[in-house]
């Protein structure tokens, strides 16, 4: 008997037609059962004759699996496999633990510390592997990263293969947002006609950030786009979600993120606002492994959950997390108990020196954004947009991967590093309110750590008020620029005035006496 082990993907092919249109023509499913539970999984036509089915069983034991199919070869087929128990590196998919924050499905935890490469995987063989290399050098443990290819400002380069036969019509080598406004026949793509190859390579790439412990974000459709994917209609947005689904689904470490900036696509006629409940119902519906789902704004969220239409209700069921573009980082605690839900933000500008406000910042900037946002009981994703000058070839991490030559990911990797030692496996926000507003502080899980972050404020002397009563902390300074820990001659309490060192960048680890 075949055997699977736990939270990877089973893999059923089986042969069949490839006259007409496999992917249109052909309705394949796989009935899997263990026991009393059951479960349909959609399969998908990979070329060449061949028909896949995909599962990431969850529960150890013996498996079967029947097809159903509206073509006799494939129809009614029955395989058998032994599902093993997973070895000590597999923790599975991570989901929404105690409802706002993360943890692996055995139980281990899992706190993002996300990065963004949107186009990587359609770059160079070389710049590719690059990526990898830079990305398992690093602490980055999630990335945010396209399906579909993007155009954009220092991303026009066309990809050597499609996710669609066909070939592009506009033929613009520079973005504009005139390529927004595109009429059908324009568009050199048939929607009905997925590019396998183009798949298979995502799938690969997909497998190689899980062997680095790093979870893909996947998002399933963005705005810069002059090929059309944007604006396949209801019909080829379905086709393809049924489509990516069925492919992905069983890889433990994909993420669906439905859109990097919906409202965008709004407001360039790609998509009506109303399109994504469509899409959050149909991502909900075709996962047999409810992967994590997020949808990703541009403009700024309102301080209040009702006092903007426009911003995405993240309290739908389909939404598991909120996935944030803001640098008002003062209300993620606000976010956090207005919907319940784990808060990421997915981009609070990035470290660089291009010529928009979203891409450049300092490095201590991007460091100070992670340190308000982390400590704040949220999560963030770094990102890095350098280049020397306009017009040049220089690759930019944030759209193409390959190296990092910013400063704020060494002390994004130290600061996770403290945060694994000292055992925060989530963050508990701490002084969200009142005379504190200018810090962030947050406790370990069980309380008995506290990180307190000064950032540019250098006070003199502090109470540390929001502390529990009745417990003491001995103190060690933190220098989050330098990356060094130092114990202090200090106990504090929540009522007695301390007299501190005056640092920039500084942060204090607290911990219970």
């Amino acid at each position: 008997m075949n055997t699977c082990e736990r939270w990877r993907s089973y893999e059923l092919t089986l042969e069949g037609p490839t006259t007409g249109n496999p992917f249109t023509d052909v309705n394949l499913f796989g009935e899997f059962s263990h026991g009393s539970f059951k479960i349909k999984v959609r399969g998908f036509y990979d070329g060449n004759g061949q028909y896949k089915i995909r599962y990431m069983p969850e529960m150890t034991g013996e498996w079967q699996v029947k097809t159903i199919s509206n073509v006799p070869e494939l129809d009614d087929q029955i395989a058998q496999f032994e599902c093993v128990p997973a070895v000590s590196t597999n923790h599975g998919p991570v989901r929404v633990q105690g409802k706002t924050h993360f943890a692996y499905a055995d139980g281990n935890a899992y706190m993002p510390f996300g990065t963004t490469a949107y186009a990587w995987t359609v770059q160079s063989e070389a710049r590719q592997k690059l990526t990898l290399k830079t990305l398992s050098e690093n602490s980055f443990n999630k990335i945010r990263m396209t399906v579909f290819p993007k155009n954009y400002n220092y991303n026009t380069t066309e990809p050597d293969i499609y996710p669609y036969e066909g070939a592009p019509k506009y033929t613009e080598d520079k973005f504009t947002f005139d390529s927004w406004q595109m009429k059908p026949e324009d568009i050199g793509f048939d929607f009905s006609r997925f590019n396998p190859k183009y798949f298979q390579h995502l799938e690969k790439r997909i497998a190689d950030l899980d062997k680095l412990g790093i979870e893909a974000d996947l998002i399933l459709f963005h705005p810069y786009d002059h090929w059309g994917f944007a604006r396949m209609g209801e019909r080829f947005d379905k086709l393809y979600l049924q489509y990516i689904i069925a492919r992905l689904a069983s890889y433990k470490n994909v993420w669906w993120a439905l859109a990097n900036e919906y409202d965008l696509l709004a407001l360039a006629g790609q998509k009506p606002l109303s399109a994504w409940d469509v899409i959050g119902q149909t991502v909900q519906a075709e996962d047999p492994s409810n992967h994590l789902t997020s949808i990703h704004n541009f403009y700024d969220p309102p301080q209040h959950k009702d006092t903007q239409a426009n911003w995405y209700d993240h309290t739908k069921p389909w939404i598991t997390h909120l996935s944030l573009q803001t640098d008002n980082l003062f209300l993620v605690p606000k976010w956090i108990h207005d919907y319940q839900k784990p808060v990421v933000v997915d981009e609070c500008r990035y470290e660089g020196n291009i010529e928009f406000g979203w891409g450049d910042n300092t490095a201590k900037g991007m460091l100070d954004s992670f340190y308000r946002t982390v400590l704040r009981g949220g999560y963030a994703s770094h990102g890095e947009t350098y280049i020397d000058k306009p017009n040049t070839t220089r690759s930019i991490w944030w759209a193409h991967g390959g190296v990092l030559y910013g400063q704020s990911q060494k002390r994004i990797n130290f600061f996770k590093k403290v945060l694994d030692e000292e055992d925060f496996k989530y963050i508990i926000p701490y002084a969200v309110e009142g005379p504190h507003w200018e810090l962030a502080a947050g406790a370990s899980s069980d309380e008995r750590k506290v990180f307190v972050y000064f950032g540019d404020n250098q006070p003199e002397f502090e109470v540390f008020d929001f502390l529990p009563s009745d417990s003491q902390y001995t103190v060690q300074y933190v220098d989050t620029w330098n990356m060094s820990i130092e114990d202090a001659d200090l106990v504090v309490n929540n009522k007695d005035m301390v007299r501190l060192a005056r640092t920039q960048g500084q942060a204090l680890l607290l911990t219970k006496k």
